[in-house]
């Protein structure tokens, strides 16, 4: 099973399947890689600023709003 660097399970995701995403590698149409990378972390979820920017280009605001709230941490 692959996750990506997004948190998402590749072979589940909608952008994947519409090859909008072409996976953790080099990926001319994802900036999560590259970043994760430069920011030395395996997942966005593990990173200090997340949810960043690139977070919210990707995911409902909403869904990032409730990770981010009491309820899911700290």
């Amino acid at each position: 099973m692959k996750v990506g660097v997004c948190g998402i399970y590749c072979e589940k995701c909608p952008k994947f399947l519409k090859k909008q995403c072409s996976g953790c590698g080099l990926n001319p149409v994802c900036k999560m890689p590259a970043c994760a990378k430069e920011k030395g972390v395996e997942i966005c979820f593990n990173c200090p600023e997340f949810p960043c920017f690139l977070n919210y280009e990707f995911f409902s605001k909403s869904w990032l709003d409730f990770l981010k709230s009491d309820k899911v941490v700290g």
